[in-house]
């Protein structure tokens, strides 16, 4: 008897086996989860995006049509049978009838349009310097101040450099270490209104320059974020589509 049970158990064994490797269960290291405990949820007949391909590309991953759940947590993916086969008397069954489901998204800060602009640049061969006029500003003690600063020192380049209608002229604004202590508060006057009600938005800068395009920036990201401000430089992109940064002239203010 005692062997006759063994066997049985072996057997049992081999068969619970295959199934988890046909679907997939065992690979993906759910063996004891699905031996242990049927899912609280079973989802099919969806669309499921996985994003589970870890290149930075355009692929969305594996698209499953079920997935099983418990505790809040996916306890595996695949398709309606093999999902629908871990059901168990008290699985909640969900049809998606076909719906889109995506993973949730968590990043507590992040700028995906610096990489878009790469991609954007590599599809249709743009250049990977924007060519025109740049400078760094200190931001002055008020929104309005500020303007008429960033005002006077565009004026000035009109009048000393040939500004092409393609050029750019990017200004990027600093702190001034008082009323605005840090690139945060910088921001902040650029998006909101401040207390002499005044905000910087698009408007204002299509005011100052009216004719180019342009670019207002609360401090980094252009071409010359690590250089002294007050100073124009002018931004050429080499063979290879990277900038080259000319020293032109002061700004004297």
């Amino acid at each position: 008897m005692r062997f006759y049970r063994a066997s049985r158990l072996v057997w049992l064994s081999i068969i619970i086996s295959s199934f988890l490797f046909s679907s997939g269960l065992f690979a993906q290291g759910n063996i004891l989860e699905v031996l242990v405990n049927y899912p609280d949820l079973i989802v099919h007949n969806a669309k499921i995006i996985t994003v589970d391909d870890e290149e930075y590309n355009s692929n969305p991953g594996t698209i499953a049509q079920a997935m099983a759940v418990r505790d809040g947590m996916i306890l595996s993916i695949g398709d309606n049978d093999e999902m629908l086969a871990l059901k168990g008397p008290d699985t909640e069954v969900m049809d998606m009838k076909g719906k889109t489901i995506l993973p949730g998204f968590v990043n507590n800060h992040h700028h995906p349009q610096g990489s878009m602009e790469d991609i954007a640049r590599e599809m249709f061969d743009l250049p990977g310097a924007l060519v025109g006029f740049y400078i760094n500003l200190v931001v002055a003690p008020t929104p309005d101040e500020t303007l008429a600063k960033v005002a006077r020192a565009v004026g000035m380049l009109q009048e000393r450099a040939d500004v092409k209608p393609t050029d750019w002229i990017g200004i990027e604004l600093f702190p001034d270490g008082e009323t605005f202590p840090d690139l945060g508060s910088v921001s902040f006057m650029m998006s909101a209104p401040a207390e002499a009600d005044a905000p910087i938005g698009t408007n204002e800068l299509s005011e100052i320059v009216p004719e180019n395009p342009a670019v207002l920036m609360s401090g980094g990201g252009i071409h010359i974020s690590d250089k002294d401000p007050g100073v124009w430089y002018y931004v050429r992109q080499n063979d290879t589509g990277d900038p080259i940064v000319e020293e032109l002239f002061t700004f004297e203010f």
